[in-house]
């Protein structure tokens, strides 16, 4: 026991220049093994002002820990928060050193499955880099990795510039960017991950690299897609744009029965056309349980357009004349869209971490199959009905604008499923139970293979940052056998231990 005490006095000492401890440090010998003390002891001296370290087992920890969905969280023995870049590489130096696992997360908003499966590991909290830096030409800027859409539209939005983000106001731009990146703007400026111009990325042995065109260009190429295997990206330079046609958005949110189904979907496909979504249109479909409306599970459509209502109103009537039975539209901001539309900013309940665990079975498709989705709900509202456990579960059927995505040569990144036109997702949301976890599986995989039926021949793609974890490699990076042949030689060039294992794998290499 003296020895113990004698370790805390020397961490509260080596801990005097990081702003660590927020609650009483309480020290309990089992918490404590050679390797985290030795971790603890040397990152003290060795971080930049400012940076935090947590330890996940003490009294206040909770909060550094939690996650968007709570199986996502793992075993995690240390938390660090970095205040500048150089901290990332000393951590993953000193956790290669004493031989522990680390994670790196931004907003901590991912949900596969392997994120789980980290053990006593060290996680890196990127939310403290957030600086942003505007070009004077105006056509980039430089952003921390710890950047998130709620910051990074208001920000621009001053100098009336925008960029492609996700629609989530909290969820961060480097996350969802490296495995893809979908968008309201997409139409326009391409995928999140097209944005990319250059990154600083710590790699698995934790060297600090440039990566881009003309730096390290394959490693950039499989950071385009398939990012969350190859390094850790504390800072990059972004595409950024001038608004296209001004910074309002017009959104309206439209509820139908489930007698509707058919004509909406209908609608749905004229709409979008084999790909051909207008630019300044956005459709999105959620199913869910709104017990306010109806006993039965109902479709909210939300529809976004970029300009004015009066401009808008050629499609509004085409939804208006489907029979809605709930309406409700306004003009604002597009900065302020991920709250305004769905409540999904900073402090929105949606962004709440550490309440539930979600799972999602995605698949992306041409075209609706209005049969297929009529199987849908039926079994949606089995799943709700039979397990309210899982009421608050839903249906996403999201159809953003291609023109821009499919611009891009399919074969230039590491993002693979350029050809889909719909990106469709099964979404449980529960709290973690055994129970709970096999009902989720038990529908999402029945949902997901309805719609891989309901889309044949098309290949069964899953979008990265929305798979489940039991997809193949093909399924999520690429059908061709070129595509994995190449991760898997960039895997063993980069990072040949598998230090990044904790996103969709890339294993077999």
């Amino acid at each position: 026991m003296r020895s113990l005490l004698g370790f805390a006095t020397a961490l509260a000492v080596c801990l005097h220049y990081v702003s660590a401890f927020q609650t009483p440090l309480m020290l309990r010998p089992h918490d404590i093994s050679p390797s985290l003390s030795r971790m603890q002891a040397e990152l003290g001296s060795q971080l930049c002002k400012g940076s935090s370290v947590y330890l996940s087992n003490y009294l206040g920890s909770r909060d550094h820990t939690e996650r968007w969905s709570t199986a996502a969280e793992g075993d995690v023995m240390l938390v660090v928060a970095p205040t500048c870049e150089k901290d990332v590489a000393t951590v993953v130096k000193l956790t290669n050193q004493i031989g522990l696992p680390f994670l790196a997360i931004n907003r901590g908003h991912g949900s596969v499955s392997a994120l789980g499966t980290i053990r006593n590991g060290v996680l890196i909290k990127l939310n403290n880099l957030v600086s942003v830096d505007i070009a004077p030409d105006g056509k980039s800027a430089v952003l921390g990795g710890g950047v998130y859409t709620d910051l990074l539209l208001r920000r621009l939005a001053k100098e009336n510039k925008v960029a492609a983000t996700g629609g989530c106001g909290c969820v961060g731009i480097v996350g969802p960017g490296l495995g893809g990146g979908f968008g309201f703007y997409q139409g326009y400026f391409g995928l999140m991950a097209d944005g990319f111009i250059e990154m600083d990325v710590v790699t698995a042995d934790g060297s600090e690299i440039t990566v881009s065109e003309s730096s390290n260009p394959d490693l950039f190429w499989a950071m385009r897609g398939a990012g969350q295997n190859f390094g850790i990206v504390t800072k990059f330079r972004y595409k950024i744009f001038d608004y296209p046609n001004g910074q309002n958005v017009f959104h309206a949110t439209y509820h139908f029965f489930e007698d509707r189904l058919e004509v909406l979907f209908q609608h749905l496909n004229s709409l979008i056309d084999n790909g051909s979504l207008p630019k300044k249109v956005n459709a999105y479909v959620v199913l869910r349980s709104e017990p306010h409306i109806s006993t039965r599970p109902v479709f909210v459509y939300h529809f976004y357009y970029f300009g004015s209502a009066e401009q808008a109103s050629p499609y509004v009537q085409r939804i208006l004349d489907l029979s809605p039975i709930f309406i409700s539209n306004a003009s604002f901001p597009y900065k302020e869209v991920s709250h305004r539309s769905f409540q999904a900013s900073v402090g929105d309940p949606i962004c709440a971490a550490g309440i539930s665990t979600k799972t999602r079975f995605p698949i992306g498709l041409k075209t609706y199959n209005i049969s297929t989705n009529r199987e849908i709900y039926n079994l949606f509202e089995d799943m709700i009905t039979t397990t309210p456990a899982l009421a608050t579960s839903f249906v996403q059927f999201e159809a953003f604008p291609m023109q821009a995505v499919k611009a891009v040569d399919p074969a230039s990144t590491a993002y693979a499923h350029r050809e889909d036109d719909i990106l469709v997702a099964f979404s449980t949301q529960y709290l973690l139970s055994a129970a709970n976890v096999a009902a989720a599986n038990k529908y999402g995989r029945k949902a997901r293979q309805l719609f891989i039926e309901g889309a044949r021949p098309m290949r069964f793609n899953a979008y990265s940052n929305y798979a489940n974890g039991d997809e193949t490699l093909e399924q999520i990076y690429g059908h061709e056998s070129w595509r994995l042949e190449k991760l898997r030689r960039l895997k063993r060039k980069w990072d040949p231990n598998g230090s990044f294992r904790f996103f969709n794998p890339i294993t077999g290499y």
